[in-house]
């Protein structure tokens, strides 16, 4: 029986165990350590690169595979330490980091096919074993369905409404790779497991570890600030313990002009440990503090400390119910969140217990929303640049092309990109905080190199370096890495290369199955429904991933062509780890 099944009394009993549980702070400004630094696979000082997989839902699914499977192909997956995920982005970096080991890369990311090569036959299907395969599972039928499972779990009482997204999610894109066990707690590796074992000797309970020789996985999230009163019957925190609940009043810095009253900061999600580098004092109800570091992830989620056992462990009660991989994707991806809790509704979204790593057993646990790491930085490269990486390549898999009108732009340019640069565009969808990270000169080069690229006919990239400023509002430390923009756009050296039967669909797709936009899908409502919706939420086709994931393996293959001659990558020097 699935832990959410089973009756509240039950859960309490199995939960009532001490946890003894690394905590990680960070010195100010934050600039480590990262426990996962010291391990060579992942480690920035070696000159490994990184990687960062933005939101955009199934649309940046479908993206990251075929990118993901373009850097495997090109045989440069070895030389990158780390990935970072927001929402769609988390939903693929989280199967592909940890779908279980009897699944190769090669199996989960599919085969790079030559764009002269792709049939239209061979688009309507998906291998067995392909990653693209979850995608299918999000049919309006099934999210109904699940989203009934857990309401009548929620309405008995086995389960919080905060975890119905999640759960959702579980039961969908996780299960169909075995991920959804609701027991089952994340680690990093064998040896983190050993110790949290040893620590632990009474722990019953299976891991996920991250699969081998793959990056560190990063899943990032924003922590949305206060909580307000909420008034439906849908806060109602069943299965858990009393929670400090922050007001509207309680808002020390009540006149940032996000949503009215909220404020936003960046959270991350790993396999080793959760929480925030950044250090907010007297920053949450009543004045306790934020931040300051990380706790390793299973003892994520749970009620104040009672002590500290040794300088660098806490004892810890448990939660109500474990931190799970589902968790991670359900709140990196919860985009509605801030403005549900601004209307005083939980919307189904996560809700976690979260305490400071800071004056253990003095500072309590308080009961905050984490949301869409999209609602702040919606790129992913924070936690790339907090761990020293010097070249990344920023996967930016966008809605809108390059030179569109949206409001969301600037200057033809998605603002998730402008607002590093201090630019925010005039529509900023309820996020107007300072998120500049970049020098405001460096955009206009980047925008025109972007639209270069697009015109040119070809993947559209820039790169260059970037130096960090001074004092920006993450607390990066400061450096120049070398950062490669990778622009969700037409790559029309792929297109041209299609077979004459492949081109004409673009031209004649139905609406259910609709390929007018493509690359830029819809983030939902991207295709016409068949039962009594109007349009799919979240569901694509296997055409639409198919020829999304080929497009963009082609464009980075070939942006790797004469990497091993030249020492380029995309006609930039870059030095090899």
């Amino acid at each position: 029986m699935a832990q959410e099944d089973q009756p509240q009394a039950q859960q309490q009993t199995a939960s009532a165990a001490l946890l003894q549980a690394q905590i990680y702070p960070i010195a100010q400004p934050p600039r480590g350590p990262y426990p996962e630094q010291s391990i060579p696979r992942y480690s920035a000082d070696r000159g490994l690169w990184a990687a960062c997989f933005s939101g955009g839902g199934p649309r940046s699914f479908a993206a990251s595979l075929g990118q993901m499977r373009g850097l495997h192909a090109a045989g440069v997956l070895p030389f990158f330490g780390a990935i970072s995920c927001v929402s769609g982005g988390s939903w693929f970096g989280s199967l592909f980091s940890f779908a279980p080991a009897a699944y190769t890369d090669a199996q989960l990311l599919g085969p790079a096919v030559k764009p002269e090569d792709i049939t239209v036959a061979s688009l309507n299907q998906m291998q067995s074993g392909n990653l693209g395969n979850a995608l299918l599972s999000l049919t309006n039928i099934n999210l109904g369905l699940y989203f009934t499972r857990y309401l009548t779990d929620y309405y008995l009482g086995y389960l919080p409404f905060d975890k119905v997204w999640a759960r959702v999610l579980n039961s969908t894109l996780l299960q169909t790779f075995q991920l959804d066990d609701t027991a089952t707690l994340l680690t990093l590796n064998a040896q983190t497991l050993a110790a949290i074992r040893g620590r632990n000797p009474g722990l019953d309970a299976d891991f996920f570890t991250l699969r081998a020789d793959t990056p560190f996985f990063v899943a990032g999230s924003t922590q949305v600030y206060p909580l307000a009163s909420l008034q439906h019957r849908d806060a109602i925190a069943i299965g858990r313990s009393p929670r400090i609940r922050a007001t509207l009043a309680a808002a020390p810095e009540a006149t940032v002009q996000n949503l009215p009253g909220q404020i936003y900061r960046h959270f991350e999600y790993t396999p080793g440990y959760t929480g925030t580098a950044q250090f907010f004092p007297n920053a949450g109800p009543g004045g306790v503090d934020f931040g300051n570091g990380y706790v390793e992830s299973f003892a994520f989620d749970t009620p104040t400390p009672l002590r500290l056992t040794t300088p660098s462990v806490a004892a810890v009660p448990s939660g109500k119910f474990p931190f799970l991989l589902s968790d991670v994707i359900g709140s990196s991806s919860a985009a509605l969140a801030s403005l549900m809790d601004w209307f005083g509704y939980s919307g189904g979204f996560s809700y976690f217990d979260y305490w400071p790593i800071r004056n253990i057993s003095k500072e309590p646990a308080v009961t905050y929303s984490f949301g869409d790491g999209g609602i702040l930085e919606n790129t992913g490269i924070v936690p790339l640049l907090r761990r020293g990486y010097r070249v990344i390549f920023a996967f930016v898999n966008t809605p809108f092309p390059v030179n569109s009108d949206d409001p969301g732009c600037v200057s033809g340019i998605d603002g998730q990109i402008s607002r590093l640069f201090g630019l925010i565009p005039q529509e900023d969808y309820g996020n107007s905080q300072n998120t500049q990270i970049f020098a405001t000169s460096q955009f206009a080069p980047l925008a025109a190199g972007l639209k270069a690229a697009r015109a040119a006919g070809k993947a559209v990239v820039y790169s260059s370096q970037f130096p960090i400023l001074p004092n920006n509002p993450f607390d990066l430390a400061p450096y120049t890495p070398t950062i490669f923009w990778l622009y969700n756009d037409l790559d029309a050296s792929w297109f041209n290369r299609l077979p004459i039967s492949v081109r004409q669909l673009f031209a004649n797709s139905p609406p259910l199955d609709y390929l007018g936009n493509f690359p830029n899908y819809a983030t939902v409502g991207q295709n016409e429904s068949l039962d009594d919706y109007e349009y799919e939420v979240l569901y694509l086709t296997p055409r639409q991933i198919n020829l999304l994931a080929h497009m963009w393996c082609t464009s980075v293959q070939d942006g790797f062509q004469s990497f091993s001659t030249t020492g380029q990558a995309f006609n930039t020097a870059v030095s090899p780890p």
